[in-house]
Order: C-alpha cells, then structure tokens, then sequence
C-alpha cells in the first residue's frame, strides 16, 4: 500500500503538470493542436486511467464503501471519468451551415489529423430566417435565433433555435453557434447519447455526495478542536459540538452560505440588468459563478490563515488550533470548487454542445481541485497532519487560484477569458 501511495502521488504531479503545459501548448499551437497531441492522444487517456485504476486500489484496500458518501464521491469521478471516454471514443461533433430556404441534412467533422470528413443525418434541416436580436436602443446583440423546419420522412415540424435553446432530434442536438455576413445559420451538431448519460450520472452522484459530506457532522466539527478552533484552549474538556454556539466550523459555515446567497442575488440582477453576452443569459450564469467565486474566497482564506500561523512556528498548539480552522473551510470550498467546475460543464453543454472543451479556464479549474483535495486524504498522505506543512501547502496552493482565475484571463485567454 506504501508504495502504491507514492507511485499515485507522482503520477498525480505528473498529471497535473502536465495539465498546466497543454495550456501552455495550447497558447502556443492554437486548441486544436492541444487537443490532437495533448488531450485526445493515447498517453493522456493511458495516464488518466492509471490513476483511475490507482485510486480504485487504494479506495478498495482503505474500503471506503463503509462510509456511504465517501464512497459515492469516488465512484463518481469515475463515471465522469468513463463518460468522457466514451464521448471520446463514440461521439460526434462537427459543424452544419444553413442557407435560407435550402434544405440541409449533412455536417462536417474535423478529424484528429486535420482532414474535414462529411457526415450525412437521417433527417433534413431547413432555414426559414435568421434573426439577430439586439438590446434596447443598442446595436449589441442579446440573441442569435434560427427558424427552422425539421423534415424527417413525411413529418415537417418548425422550431426555434437560439442561444441557450438547443434542438434536440434523434439523438443528434443542434446550437446556435454563429451566422455569417450572408445571414446564413452556423450550428454546431453533437451526437453523443452513451457518453453524457454516463457523465451525468457521474454529476448527479457527484452533487449528491457533496450535500452529504458537506453535511456530514464529522466533517462540520471534525473534533473538539476543529468547532473551537479559535476560542477554547486545547486542554479543555470537548463539550457538545451542537450546543457549542461559537463554533469556528459554525461560523465558518454561516460565512461562506451568507457570501453564496450575496453572489447569487447580485449576479442575478447583473445578468437582468446589464447586457451581457447571448450566451451568459442563462440561469446557470449566477449559480456557476458564485460557486466558483464563494470557493475561492474560502481557498484565499486557508492561504490568509497559513501566514498567520507561521507568524510563531514554534507554538504547537497555536498550529494545531490554525490547521482546524483551515480544515474547516477546506471541506466547503473543495465542495463549492467542484460543484461549480460541473455546473459549468452542464451549462456549456446545454449552450455549446460541449461539455468539456479542455479551455484554459477549464484545464486551471481542474488542476485547483486537484490541487486542494489532497490535504483532504491526509490519512493516505500523512505528511499533511502535520500543521506546519499543512499551513505552507495551503500558502503555495494559492497560486493555483491565482492562474486560474487572472493567469488564464491575462495570458492564456480562452473563451473564458471574459469571466
């Protein structure tokens, strides 16, 4: 088990560097030559499944089916892991252009080695007109809409396409994705029904288990000294973590929903009001961003709490009670981070096709949370019980969040990079 340890803690390092350089490639090279000798080539996939087969191992011998959540937690990564196999290895996503009043039922793919294949559909598309609806008194675009006839055999329907309102036909969906200067409909299509069912189930379970490890009264008061962190020395006796009114995990818990409930309501009115692009107007908007905002606010926080600490090293206890406070916003923001990196995987699946589209934005989220749920598994890597390591990793571990969020925005770009 020791050595199965180490070899999964190397090539987890080996993964995430190797995460951080597809972005780099990508900045260099452009997304498809990232995607073609990076992310879609057969080492990566080899390199994934290592580790999956890894993390198998070690949940079997730790058996970790015994606590339900946790359990649960594992086995959806590696639905999700097995859903973007299977959208690899099965899907289809290419690009269809519609001319006014010309029926179309063919679309094209780019393959792995460049070349543009034709694909044929069981059915014909048709487009009546294309419209551009702006805002008020502006010449900004708030919607890109396609009307359009589905002919399939003797049945003709009309529908509407447009930005966050998708069609969806015989296992084949259609997104407004562009038009060009001769008012033609440029759709992005995507047919991949074992691939996203598989994914979403992995969310679904996913989301699930959060709620309930979130929840889970060991991980609210790890102990006696995680709820009284801040206010109890360190040989007092424990007393009822339910009447303990000032809970550092209490207060931490109020903080980071009463944050969450503040950027939902403000992101909300932010989308209602402001004139944001086509695509941003969706329910998903507030819910993702807010997460993923109210997470970073708790990571900054464990970063802000490892200074503090090593203002004194030398006093134990001091670490100690400083590593229970950190812990305490770990849980939630490790939650918050995932939770909102696969709303946003569904919210750019329902608007682009796509659920995962390896953008730097993406990439940077990803190699966040991978970053921040090691300390989590401190019983496997031991050397994070030791507060003093504990408080350095969460102070370098900062840096993760700070590419991601003004690294990828600055240099990297991305279709993230508005955010």
């Amino acid at each position: 088990m020791k050595y199965v340890r180490h070899i999964t803690s190397v090539l987890i390092i080996v993964l995430i560097a190797v995460l951080a350089a597809g972005t780099i490639v990508e900045k260099l090279h452009g997304s498809d030559f990232a995607r073609i000798h990076v992310y879609s080539a057969w080492w990566f996939v080899a390199l994934w499944a290592l580790v999956a087969l890894l993390i198998v191992y070690m949940a079997v011998k730790c058996k970790i089916w015994k606590q339900l959540a946790v359990g649960a937690l594992h086995l959806s990564i590696l639905f999700i892991l097995l859903g973007a196999l299977l959208t690899m290895l099965t899907g289809q996503h290419g690009r269809m252009k519609l001319e006014p009043n010309r029926p179309n039922s063919h679309f094209f793919i780019q393959e792995k080695g460049g070349e543009i294949t034709k694909h044929a559909l069981p059915f014909s598309l048709t487009l009546d007109r294309f419209e551009i609806e702006t805002y008020p008194d502006s010449k900004k675009p708030k919607d890109y809409i396609s009307h359009l006839k589905v002919t399939d055999g003797n049945n003709i329907t009309e529908t509407v396409i447009s930005m966050n309102n998708i069609l969806k036909h015989k296992h084949y969906r259609f997104y407004q994705s562009d038009f060009d200067e001769q008012g033609n409909s440029i759709l992005d299509v995507a047919r991949d029904p074992c691939g996203i069912a598989v994914t979403y189930a992995g969310y679904a379970l996913l989301f699930i288990s959060l709620v309930a490890l979130v929840a889970r009264p060991s991980l609210r008061g790890l102990d006696c000294r995680a709820s009284l962190a801040m206010t109890q020395s360190e040989n007092q006796p424990c007393p009822s973590l339910r009447g303990t009114k000032q809970s550092t995990n209490r207060i931490v818990t109020i903080s980071w929903l009463s944050v969450l409930a503040v950027l939902l309501v403000v992101l909300h009115i932010r989308m209602l009001t402001r004139q944001l692009m086509p695509v941003l107007r969706s329910p998903f908007f507030s819910i993702h961003i807010s997460t993923i905002v109210t997470a970073y606010a708790l990571l900054i926080g464990i970063a802000v709490v490892g200074i503090i600490a090593l203002v004194k090293p030398k006093d134990q206890p001091r670490l100690e009670r400083l590593k229970s406070l950190s812990t305490a916003m770990l849980y939630p923001a490790v939650a918050l981070l995932a939770a909102g990196i696969f709303i946003g995987a569904i919210w750019a699946n329902v608007s682009w096709g796509n659920y995962w589209s390896w953008d730097p934005k993406e990439v940077w989220a990803l190699i966040t949370l991978l970053v921040y749920a090691a300390p989590l598994h401190e019983k496997l890597w031991k050397t994070f019980q030791k507060p003093l390591f504990f408080h350095i990793y969460g102070i370098l571990a900062i840096l993760s969040v700070v590419i991601t969020y003004f690294g990828v925005n600055l240099i990297l770009g991305g279709v993230h990079a508005y955010n």
